[in-house]
C-alpha cells in the first residue's frame, strides 16, 4: 500500500483547508464547509493574481488558464457571468451555489493519500464514510497555523490560510491557545498588514457576510 510521502502535501487554499477541517474521528468539523471551500478556492485564484476582490465582488484579473482543473473551471464559469462587459460578480450569489466543494477536494486529498477512507453505514444501510487525515500531512498544516499565531507569516499563502481557520472557527480544535487565536484573528481582520496582502484576503472577509445574507434569504423563505 502506498504511504502518505508517495503523494504530494496539499498545494492550494481549499485542499490545506479541507483537510483542516476533518477531525480525528473521519467526520468534518460542523458549519458550511463548501461556503469555505469556495472561499478558499476564491483566495487561491487572488493569490495567483487571477481575480480581485472588493468587497463582496470579484472581477476577473487574468483568465489565462493555471492546470489546475478547478481552478480553470471556477475562472470560466467567473467569465461567463461577467459578460462581455467584464462586469464583476457578486459573491452572494456565487459563493452560496457552490455545493459539492468540499466533497470535490476531499476526494482529491484521498487520491493524494492525505485523507484515508473508512467505508461506514449509519443505522447498518446509509453510506456515511469516515475521512481520517493521514497525520504527517494535518500535523504539518496544523503547525504552520499555530506558528502564524505566534508570529506574523513572512508569506501571504499563509496568512489566508490562518485567516480562513479562524472564519471556520476551528481554531481551538486544533489546539490553538488563547493568543494564537487572537493573533489569527488579528490577521483574518487584515489588522497591521499591507494593502496587497489585505486584497487577497478578501475572498475569506467576505464569508461572514456572504453567510448573514444566505442564512436572511433562507430566513425570508
Amino acid at each position: 500500500m502506498s504511504g502518505f510521502h508517495d503523494f504530494p502535501p496539499p498545494v492550494t487554499l481549499p485542499d490545506e483547508l479541507a483537510l483542516l477541517l476533518h477531525r480525528a474521528d473521519g467526520r468534518p468539523a460542523p458549519g458550511r464547509p463548501d461556503l469555505l471551500i469556495a472561499a478558499a478556492e476564491l483566495g487561491e485564484l487572488a493569490l495567483r493574481d487571477r481575480v480581485e476582490l472588493t468587497g463582496t465582488r470579484v472581477a476577473v484579473l487574468d483568465p489565462r488558464g493555471t492546470g489546475i482543473d478547478w481552478a480553470d473551471e471556477l475562472l470560466g464559469l467567473l467569465v461567463r457571468r461577467a459578460g462581455p462587459r467584464g462586469r464583476p460578480v457578486e459573491l452572494t450569489g456565487l459563493l452560496t451555489r457552490r455545493l459539492g466543494r468540499f466533497r470535490a477536494h476531499r476526494e482529491l486529498l484521498v487520491r493524494q493519500g492525505a485523507l484515508r477512507r473508512e467505508p461506514y453505514r449509519l443505522l447498518g444501510f446509509i453510506p456515511d464514510d469516515r475521512f481520517h487525515p493521514v497525520p504527517p500531512a494535518r500535523e504539518a498544516l496544523v503547525e504552520r497555523v499555530r506558528a502564524g499565531g505566534r508570529r506574523a507569516p513572512e508569506d501571504v499563502r499563509t496568512v489566508v490560510l490562518c485567516a480562513l481557520v479562524h472564519v471556520a472557527g476551528i481554531a481551538r480544535s486544533l489546539g490553538c491557545d488563547r493568543d494564537e487565536r487572537a493573533a489569527l484573528a488579528s490577521l483574518a481582520k487584515g489588522e497591521g498588514l499591507g494593502e496587497a496582502v489585505r486584497r487577497r484576503l478578501a475572498a475569506v472577509t467576505a464569508v461572514p457576510v456572504v453567510t448573514a445574507a444566505a442564512a436572511a434569504g433562507a430566513g425570508g423563505r
